[in-house]
């Protein structure tokens, strides 16, 4: 009988909290071997999603949560780059942070995340999709469909744009493809418009330590105007990868079998979201992950939900350096059409997250418009107390890729 007592003591931790997480047996994290021209894509395209997310905090004024998709803004204006030429070619590779690559380096690399990451945990879903959309009639260089189909694995469907029913396929597509978190990316197609290219991501991924629902309770979040309305926040208690830098501390959170994470990076109460954002590199972040170390962690966390919709694509990525692109009397697309006479009308993209006890659901798409110019012994844990605005990415641990970067402002927005 005393034995029983003393187990149901030892198993009631800190005010209620349940006991730390032990790492039971699990599937070890698969390493992805990439060569060295394959890592520097993967670096060049955190570099770009880093220096596009600080833009993207800037336009908002830090209005509400947001939340990119460097992976999906890249692949979508990787496949558009396979129709520039000239200095239109020149400013986007410039602007995805290739240059020094050649066409078939930067493509293979893309084509090498996407048959790999998808299959990588078998218990994460992971689906990456990249679709060509074009006006029926519209004459299109076999190369360019070509290297899309076999680099990208697009699917390149013909449609009549004047047709209402090709709105409805496009964004039944995309629903399909973000398993229905995000039902449309187009409100209408114009009578200039003569192709879309369309990437989806889609991620659900379960902790590697779930927390226990028991534990989730509503406790205040302190906001940036002062106050501090009470929001669900769940707890665990697990050893977790750990770094404490100036001003900001981190924590990473597995899902599965650990090639997928969370990292969750919390301004000290004297640093802001803002601060910490502007410090965001890949040369910083190499730095600090290169000194996270296992930690004994009692994380709170908020449960959190939105939507996020980029609104000002164009100004932001012609101020990274891409501006020729979106010129309609500029503008050199000629490998999409000998032709000319093209250049980037629009681009949207498109976000949602949902991040509970049991783990995270995140969709995200983006869309290029073309149109035509002419129209150990239980040592006392670290209090990891995530209640106030945050920054968060998921990636993929062993080669660094981000699949999303987002900043929390309020939980309670969605």
């Amino acid at each position: 009988m005393k034995t029983c007592i003393i187990l149901s003591i030892l198993c009631i931790c800190l005010a209620g909290i349940s006991c730390k997480k032990e790492s039971a047996t699990a599937p070890e994290t698969k390493q992805v071997q990439l060569t060295e021209k394959q890592q520097q894509v993967v670096d060049k395209s955190n570099s770009f999603g880093f220096d596009f997310f600080r833009k993207v905090n800037e336009a908002s004024s830090n209005q509400g949560n947001l939340m990119i998709s460097p992976l999906s803004v890249s692949m979508a204006l990787g496949m558009t780059r396979n129709g520039a030429a000239g200095g239109t070619l020149e400013a986007m590779t410039q602007t995805l942070g290739l240059a020094g690559l050649t066409d078939e380096e930067i493509n293979e690399s893309y084509k090498y995340i996407l048959e790999t990451f998808k299959s990588l945990d078998p218990e994460v879903k992971l689906s990456i999709a990249n679709s060509i959309w074009y006006r029926d009639g519209f004459s299109v260089e076999p190369l360019f469909i070509k290297t899309n189909q076999t680099y990208f694995q697009s699917s390149v469907t013909p449609l009549n744009f004047a047709d209402p029913q090709a709105l409805v396929t496009i964004n039944n597509w995309v629903s399909d493809n973000t398993n229905q978190l995000i039902p449309k990316v187009l409100d209408e197609i114009s009578g200039d418009v003569v192709m879309y290219l369309i990437n989806a991501v889609y991620f659900k991924g379960q902790w590697k330590h779930a927390f226990d629902q028991n534990n989730t309770k509503s406790r205040p979040f302190r906001l940036a105007d002062g106050t501090a309305p009470d929001v669900e926040s769940m707890v665990q208690h697990s050893d977790l990868q750990y770094y404490e830098g100036d001003g900001f501390e981190a924590v990473e959170l597995p899902y599965n079998q650990g090639n997928y994470n969370m990292v969750v990076l919390l301004p000290s109460r004297q640093s802001n979201v803002n601060d910490l954002i502007g410090r965001l590199s890949q040369a910083n972040w190499n730095l600090w992950y290169s000194k996270f170390v296992k930690s004994d962690i009692q994380i709170q966390l908020p449960k959190f939900k939105f939507k996020y919709d980029e609104k000002k694509m164009i100004p932001i990525l012609a101020d990274m350096g891409m501006t020729v692109a979106f010129n309609p009397s500029a503008a050199d697309f000629t490998r999409i059409n000998p032709e000319g006479g093209l250049y980037i009308s629009d681009v949207r993209h498109k976000t949602y997250i949902e991040t509970n006890e049991a783990g995270s659901e995140a969709a995200a798409v983006t869309s290029v418009e073309i149109s035509e110019t002419s129209a150990g012994n239980d040592p006392q844990p670290h209090y990891f107390t995530v209640d106030r605005p945050f920054v968060f990415f998921i990636h993929e641990k062993t080669t660094g890729t981000i699949l999303f970067i987002g900043a929390v402002v309020n939980p309670l927005l969605d």
